[in-house]
């Protein structure tokens, strides 16, 4: 098994979430913020250990994610994300799984699945999109044998993509099947067009397609996140600080909220700086 990137005192040695030791983000830091990013990181490495122990409890599942990682310079997810997403697919027995990024959670997922079929539930399906032409033939060709059944591995490259005002990137083709679970890790964030670092769109536009509730795990990236939360509200948007992920849902169509015609008056502060406040609401007027 890699190391897990979910750990941070794998990586760092200043605990500081995101920030290289000696880094800017890490000067820029006073005593408190500091503080709170010691305090989270041991939050975030006891969630990970955790994981670890309950993955190692599953010999099935802790084989088969380590014959998947072995001899491949993937880091994939953390322990946490691993165990995250199998409960989740477990507890909620989705049929329609899309998964935006391949990697070693396509099988923790896929275990899932064939327990639930075990148990009675219908056999489901994982739509797992990766944009990287190499890393989708070694992912195919390392699935194991007993994952194939649930799992199609698709290749389709990043595009830039909008919603209403915020620019993201995309797959550029996604097949269109009804999704109740998503796990959104993929594509890489930077704009194939100019660099720019965006945000994963496609979790809005298969939302904006469903009329049946659609639970959705988002990995760890803020712009994608700040984004989610305009569109879904706080309330459907979630962020764990000891999973280090988004949870979303369950939401549809009618969860997705439009911008609407701000009086910016509010905003304004007749001394000091003037902050203006980005606000959305759905058509019918709710907050």
């Amino acid at each position: 098994m890699p190391i897990d990137p979910g750990d941070p005192t794998s990586a760092r040695s200043d605990g500081l979430p995101g920030a290289p030791p000696g880094s800017a983000l890490s000067d820029r830091l006073d005593p408190l913020q500091r503080l709170r990013g010691h305090v989270v990181n041991f939050i975030v490495g006891r969630r990970s250990r955790w994981a670890e122990r309950r993955l190692r409890a599953n010999p099935v599942l802790w084989d088969l994610l380590t014959r998947v990682a072995h001899g491949t310079e993937v880091t994939g997810a953390s322990y946490s994300d691993y165990w995250t997403l199998y409960e989740q697919v477990r507890e909620q027995k989705p049929v329609e799984i899309l998964e935006m990024g391949t990697g070693i959670s396509t099988v923790a997922m896929a275990q899932a699945l064939r327990e639930n079929e075990a148990e009675g539930a219908p056999r489901g399906r994982i739509t797992s999109m990766e944009e990287d032409a190499y890393w989708h033939g070694v992912a195919v060709e390392r699935l194991p044998q007993e994952m194939r059944p649930y799992v199609e591995i698709l290749h389709s490259p990043k595009v830039d993509g909008f919603y209403k005002c915020f620019r993201g990137v995309q797959y550029e083709s996604i097949p269109d099947r009804p999704y109740d679970f998503v796990f959104s890790d993929g594509p890489e964030r930077h704009s194939p067009v100019n660099g720019d670092k965006l945000f994963d769109l496609d979790l809005i536009h298969v939302v904006r397609r469903s009329d049946r509730p659609v639970r959705a795990l988002v990995d760890n990236h803020y712009l994608t996140f700040y984004v989610l939360q305009k569109v879904f509200g706080p309330k459907l948007a979630r962020y764990s600080v000891p999973h280090r992920l988004l949870f979303v849902g369950p939401v549809t169509r009618a969860d997705v909220r439009f911008l609407r015609h701000e009086n910016f008056l509010p905003d304004l502060r007749l001394t000091g700086s003037t902050i203006f406040k980005l606000r959305m609401s759905r058509a019918d007027g709710d907050s």
